[in-house]
């Protein structure tokens, strides 16, 4: 049931992608960007290659740690984003246990739905602070799938020479955070103090956020992110909750 709704709501997101022409990277389509995104976008290999509208992320693993004290369990994680509208869904399943979840951003509505046996309900959640939170998931998710770039809604502001600022305006919702890069141009690691820990039920804190990428892989003459880690940088300590491998990325899906 859950991997249904996922592929319903992957579906209606394409449909909606049709809409917006498929544009390819040129020095001038980027001429407004800081030069560390340019610099990104040259290195990676995506000058003259076509703006992706939406992506397919394939993870080959992935794993997920509910609590610091838990152990890791190990998921099967599949990923849709789409740039115009800004959206994102993933569907993970857990291979050690028969729960499923699906998380979406769209439209300034955010969702969590995890499901035991996909009928009891372990977890649901869709609060404003979720709807903020998976907006963030989604910013972070930027230099994947860079079509996310030349948004109207994002600005973005050049901080020093290995990081910039973004600020993304998305129904309502602003959300902030700060994208570093290395020597090379690549995109090393995420931070934002906008997202949301759970503390309890309906119970809400903003907590430091990072993702890092550590490596990079080739793909169509393209640069990809591969090995990805998600954590919380919690007062008593960081707390990674998140990491995977990217197999491929699969852009502009109809």
């Amino acid at each position: 049931m859950m991997k249904r709704v996922f592929i319903k709501d992957k579906a209606e997101l394409i449909e909606r992608n049709k809409g917006h022409k498929t544009e390819v990277f040129t020095e001038e389509l980027i001429k407004e960007l800081p030069e560390l995104l340019k610099k990104y976008l040259r290195v990676c290999g995506y000058i003259n290659a076509p703006v992706p509208v939406n992506a397919d992320v394939h993870w080959s693993e992935s794993w997920l740690k509910m609590s610091p004290g838990k152990d890791w369990g190990k998921l099967h994680t599949t990923q849709f984003n789409s740039v115009k509208p800004i959206a994102r869904v993933a569907y993970m399943k857990f291979l050690t246990m028969p729960v499923a979840a699906r998380d979406l951003y769209r439209d300034g509505y955010g969702e969590m739905n995890g499901k035991l046996l996909n009928l009891i309900k372990v977890a649901f959640d869709n609060s404003k602070e979720v709807a903020q939170s998976a907006l963030i998931t989604t910013f972070c998710e930027f230099m994947l799938i860079p079509g996310y770039l030349l948004l109207d809604n994002v600005k973005w502001e050049q901080t020093d020479n290995y990081s910039v600022r973004g600020t993304l305006t998305d129904n309502g919702i602003e959300v902030s955070g700060t994208f570093y890069f290395d020597e090379e141009g690549l995109f090393t690691h995420f931070e934002t103090f906008d997202r949301y820990f759970t503390t309890g039920k309906n119970s809400y804190k903003k907590v430091k956020f990072s993702v890092i990428v550590d490596g990079y892989k080739t793909q169509d003459r393209i640069k990809i992110s591969e090995q990805v880690k998600v954590m919380w940088n919690l007062p008593e300590g960081d707390f990674e909750y998140y990491k995977g491998t990217i197999d491929k990325i699969e852009f502009n899906v109809f």
